[in-house]
């Protein structure tokens, strides 16, 4: 079966059990069509708010208190939770 690619005009001579899969309904051949993912609405991990980046100087003793607290946590997780929890006890979160 031939096949002939809308956007490079390639000519390929393919069997057609290899069209039904991978060419019928198609335009383009494989080289010519997206190789990746790329963007989609709704994809990927969901926002969890606004990323900043910030620079925190503490002691070393208070470094080493948070590790041990954190446990297998990201430090970045931990901080999140911790700074939350913080404002939430204060009641300026709910």
């Amino acid at each position: 079966m031939l096949f002939i690619c809308s956007k490079c005009s390639k000519q390929l001579d393919v069997q057609s059990c290899v069209y039904e899969k991978a060419y019928k309904g198609h335009d383009t051949c494989l080289d010519c069509r997206a190789k990746h993912g790329g963007y989609r609405e709704g994809a990927g991990r969901p926002a969890i708010g606004v990323t900043k980046k910030v620079s925190i100087t503490l002691p070393d003793k208070v470094w080493k208190e948070i590790e041990g607290k954190k446990g297998d946590m990201a430090m970045s997780a931990y901080l999140r939770e911790f700074i939350l929890n913080g404002l939430i006890e204060k009641g300026e979160r709910s």
